[in-house]
Order: C-alpha cells, then sequence, then structure tokens
C-alpha cells in the first residue's frame, strides 16, 4: 500500500474486521435485510481506496494469520474475536483467500454472500463456491493453502491463542461490570487454567508473551502479563495445581477495580491532582467490593478480593490503603506485587510514555527488597526473568545488536537472542543466537558487552518478540 505503514496495517485490520462483520450479519438475515446491506456498504467504503491505488483487495489465510495483499496482519485485541470467527468460516469452506478489484458494487457482494453461505450445504463447499464466484466479474476466491507445520510451530500458535484470548476475555469482562453485571469467574477461570498448562510446559515462550506490550490496550495486556509472571514465580516455589490456579485468578483480577474509575481520569495524559489521585487509589477497595458481591464464597474468590485489595501495599506496611493495624501481605499478594510494578514499569502507559528498560526495573525491584517488596520472592522473581530479561536490547563484544527473547536457566549471563542489527550497523532479519555457543577454540562466540536502553533507539521491543514466536 502506499500509505504510511501504521495506516496501512490499520486499513488491513477494519477491512479484514468487516468482511467478518458482514458473514456475520449475514448468517441470520437475507441478503436484502437492511442490517446486511449496511454491511456490504460499509465494507465497499472501507476496500475501494485500496483497489484505485492497487488495482486489488487480496485477503488471503495462511496458517493462522491472514495476508492483506502479501502482507501479514497480527493479531489484534480489538478485532480479535471477528478474526477467529473469519478463520473459521474460511476453514469450513477450504477457502484460503478472497480476491476483490475493479468496480466492486453492492450486487456483486449480495450475490458472494448467497453463495457463501448456501455453500455449506453441499459435499463440496469450495468447489460450489467457485463456481459460483466464477461469474462475478469482481470476486475471485481461491483454495486455502495447507502450510507445513511441525511441534514448535503448533505449540506457538496454541501459545498466542491462548494469550490473545485471555487479554480478549478480560476485556469483555470488564465491558460488563460497568454496566452492573456480574464477572464471569467460571470462564475467567477456564482462560487462567489454559495459561497455567502453557507456563508449566512452555514457561520462556510464555515470558515471551509477557514481554509484549501495547499501549492502547494496556489495562488488558497488563493484567494477563502480570497473570503470566505470577504463575512462572508460583512454579518455582513448587505450588501444586490448585493454589497456582488461585494465584493465577488472583494476578488475573487484580485490577478489576480500575472499571469503577472514570475514563477521563484513567486515561489522563498527566499527572493527576490530589482529587484525582485519591479517586485513584479507590480501585483497591473497588476491587474487593467487586470480586466479593459477584459471586460465591470460594478459597480462590477470598484469594483473589485480598490480592485486589492489597497490590499497591508495600512490604512494611506502607503504600495504600493504609490499615490502622501492621498487617503482612500474604504470599500471593507479595508475588503479585513485584509481577505487577515490574510490568507496570516497563510499559508504556496514558500518563507514562517511556517505559524502562527490563534491566533497570528489575534493579528497582532488587533495590527495594525490604521495604517494598519480600526480599526473598523479589530475589526468586529475578531467577525467573533471568539477569537479562526477555526484551532487554544488548550491544555484543562482536559489535552487533540484539534482543533477548528467551533465557538460559544453567547459564544465565547468556541467554538467547535474536539479532537486529551487524556489525555495521544494518539491520538483519531471522538472526538467532545462542550465547552459550562456543567456537571450535572452545570460546563463546558472542558476549553481551552491556544493555541498551531501546526507548533511545525508536525501537518496537514486542515486534521482534511477537516475531520470534510467530
Amino acid at each position: 500500500m502506499n500509505k504510511p505503514r501504521p495506516q496501512a496495517i490499520k486499513e488491513a485490520k477494519d477491512i479484514i474486521n468487516r468482511l467478518a462483520i458482514m458473514f456475520k450479519i449475514s448468517q441470520h438475515f437475507d441478503v436484502n435485510n437492511e442490517a446486511v446491506v449496511r454491511s456490504v456498504d460499509a465494507f465497499i467504503e472501507a476496500v475501494r481506496p485500496v483497489i484505485n491505488s492497487e488495482n486489488i483487495v487480496k485477503i488471503e489465510l495462511l496458517g493462522e494469520y491472514f495476508h492483506f495483499n502479501d502482507a501479514r496482519v497480527r493479531y489484534s485485541v480489538q478485532y480479535y474475536v471477528n478474526f477467529d470467527f473469519l478463520i473459521a468460516e474460511f476453514r469450513k469452506r477450504n477457502m484460503g483467500s478472497i480476491t476483490l478489484s475493479g468496480d466492486i458494487n453492492r450486487r456483486d457482494l449480495q450475490d458472494f454472500i448467497k453463495a457463501f453461505m448456501s455453500c455449506l450445504t453441499t459435499d463440496a463447499p469450495y468447489i460450489t463456491l467457485k463456481g459460483i464466484t466464477d461469474a462475478i466479474e469482481t470476486v475471485d476466491i481461491g483454495p486455502l493453502k495447507h502450510v507445513k507445520e511441525d511441534n514448535v510451530l503448533d505449540r506457538r500458535q496454541t501459545l498466542r491463542r491462548t494469550y490473545f484470548n485471555a487479554v480478549s476475555q478480560l476485556r469483555s469482562s470488564k465491558a460488563r461490570v460497568r454496566p452492573g453485571e456480574k464477572v464471569d469467574l467460571r470462564r475467567a477461570r477456564l482462560v487462567v487454567n489454559s495459561i497455567i498448562d502453557l507456563v508449566m510446559h512452555e514457561e520462556q515462550m510464555m515470558l515471551s508473551m509477557a514481554a509484549i506490550k501495547d499501549y492502547d490496550e494496556y489495562t488488558y495486556y497488563h493484567s494477563v502479563n502480570v497473570s503470566i509472571l505470577s504463575l512462572a514465580v508460583g512454579m518455582k516455589l513448587g505450588l501444586n495445581r490448585k493454589k497456582l490456579s488461585e494465584l493465577g485468578m488472583a494476578a488475573f483480577l487484580h485490577d478489576i477495580g480500575k472499571v469503577t474509575i472514570p475514563d477521563e481520569i484513567l486515561n489522563k495524559p498527566s499527572k493527576f491532582d490530589d482529587r484525582e489521585w485519591a479517586i485513584m487509589k479507590t480501585h483497591p477497595n473497588q476491587g474487593l467490593l467487586i470480586i466479593l458481591s459477584n459471586t460465591k464464597m470460594e478459597s480462590f474468590t477470598i484469594r483473589s478480593a485480598i490480592v485486589a485489595y492489597d497490590h499497591h501495599r508495600n512490604y512494611d506496611g506502607s503504600g495504600y490503603p493504609l490499615l490502622p493495624v501492621d498487617l503482612y501481605l500474604d504470599l500471593y499478594s507479595n508475588i503479585v506485587t513485584i509481577a505487577d510494578r515490574f510490568d507496570a514499569m516497563t510499559s508504556a502507559r496514558v500518563y507514562s510514555r517511556v517505559p524502562r528498560p527490563p534491566e533497570e526495573a528489575l534493579r528497582i525491584l532488587l533495590e527495594g527488597a525490604g521495604r517494598e517488596v519480600d526480599p526473598v520472592l523479589v530475589r526468586l522473581f529475578a531467577r525467573v526473568i533471568g539477569v537479562f530479561p526477555i526484551g532487554t536490547l544488548v550491544a555484543l563484544d562482536t559489535m552487533e545488536l540484539g534482543v533477548v527473547y528467551r533465557g538460559n536457566s544453567e547459564e544465565p549471563h547468556r541467554p538467547m537472542l535474536i539479532i537486529i542489527a551487524d556489525s555495521k550497523g544494518r539491520k538483519v532479519d531471522g538472526m538467532y543466537v545462542d550465547l552459550a555457543e562456543r567456537g571450535l577454540d572452545g570460546r563463546y562466540r558472542r558476549t553481551i558487552k552491556k544493555t541498551l536502553d531501546a526507548n533511545k533507539y525508536n525501537l518496537n521491543i514486542s515486534d521482534y518478540l511477537f516475531e520470534a514466536y510467530s
């Protein structure tokens, strides 16, 4: 596309989302129904400028991703549910692509929708759909391409789906709390249990996903990331499955009280005044009330309520809410507090656009041991995320630049990297190295010389991490 890349990506996501909406509505209404017509017209309005500039719009499904005019479109929390629906509909018909060209119009799309819906009643949906579509001048389809995938790719796809499903679930749960509905804790537990399974078997991959940051969706990514980080610590402590489930739920819901904070405060781009800060500090109390008032009393409910109330209190009793008596934080609160602060410091937020580098955030936490955070647990946390946490930008003795995407428990100072620039400063794509690798002379091939601040280089570390597990 001839527009700046960010705008092109936004347009691609919007068009694919509109296509999904059009098919969703058409499942329930005739093609001449007003709702269907509106969705068709909205889709045409979105694709026409792209056709005018590039001659065609091709939406293709390859593996777990849609490609828009040959460029891969990544998952987005905002569109996740509709993207997932569309993937399923393509596969039901063994259809891999839709290509639009020429003077696309409402009648052509209505004819295509009729064929798209009716072909599932036949024994060969794709052949039936292709036969009808061949008579439509502006629309063409292609068969589903079966991308060869090994077990590693399958695990990565499961991981991504679980992660984004968790973000999407939290998003919808909080949306329902606003009008006063109950939190669906049953669905939340299913999501948390799926995260536990992946953390148990693919800890490093999940920690890498937890290093993904999204400024626009900070609230939702943050709670899922805190869950992953907390569960990784819980596993190191040897907690059984029941306790891991309690810990994961407590972390997942620790910020639920923020749904009661007005958006103009929650999304304020500058510092809070005294009144706004007083309101913001009520969210732990509100979180406790929301959890306790929305379900029957069970151990995980009580645990979650305590953590929601305690996660801004410090190890020495300071912080907020202030209590009239000295009450120590329980184990789950101590773990979630550390995970919460680490993810918050390493994320860009409305009022703090520049995140701290992971290794700096870890250093700050360690400096607060015994005062702000539990001294034993914060050191365990440091072991979990490594000397060079995932997402750290490093300079090597070879003059190359790399991003840590996987730790090394046996040699913590020698993680695995994505090389992003060679010794001459030229961009490198798809080069992965293990710093524990030695040459024929027995010496390490590469060694970290120093860490760097990715913000100074205007790098989006999440892009590299996502690529590493795609």
